[in-house]
């Protein structure tokens, strides 16, 4: 298999699926209510798509590899961001300025983990011809990992197969 067939790189599949009607609401629902993983989501959904079928294993091997970005860069940048907004809102044109320059950090950090995806998901792509996935079949096996009802991952998988 040639590598150069990964047309669409993560970044740009994700942006695109990220603006679709439904798809942000969701992620942060599952970011906020779950303890999903926007990054994961949506890097499930591009594996998919470029003919990856995913499993438990490689999904705790790909968590593992984006934790410590995550866990601390991402997610800090991601509560000052918060906070500041919760406690100082967003009328002050000052602080209001501070808060978008944490926020196109915290976006900047969230492409550096999505490139560690990539390459990731290269090392695994590299030797192996693309495959027909059914959607929605790697973002089941994220749903059991969350722990999701039903009716959660019934949401989840109309709202990114349909985008």
């Amino acid at each position: 298999m040639n590598l150069a067939r990964l047309q669409t790189h993560l970044w740009d599949f994700s942006l695109q699926l990220y603006q679709q009607p439904g798809v942000e609401s969701l992620c942060l629902s599952l970011q906020d209510g779950w303890g999903g993983d926007v990054n994961i989501l949506l890097w499930l959904r591009w594996l998919e798509q470029e003919g990856f079928l995913i499993n438990d294993t490689r999904l705790r091997l790909a968590q593992a590899y984006i934790a410590p970005w995550r866990t601390e860069i991402v997610e800090p940048l991601r509560r000052m961001r918060q906070h500041i907004k919760r406690h100082y809102g967003t009328s002050d044109r000052t602080i209001e300025a501070s808060r978008q320059a944490i926020k196109a950090a915290e976006l900047q950090a969230e492409q550096a983990v999505q490139a560690r995806l990539e390459k990731l998901a290269r090392t695994w792509l590299g030797s192996q011809r693309k495959a027909s996935v059914t959607p929605g079949a790697n973002l089941t096996v994220y749903a059991r990992a969350l722990h999701l009802p039903d009716d959660k991952v019934r949401e989840m998988l109309e709202v990114l197969i349909r985008a």
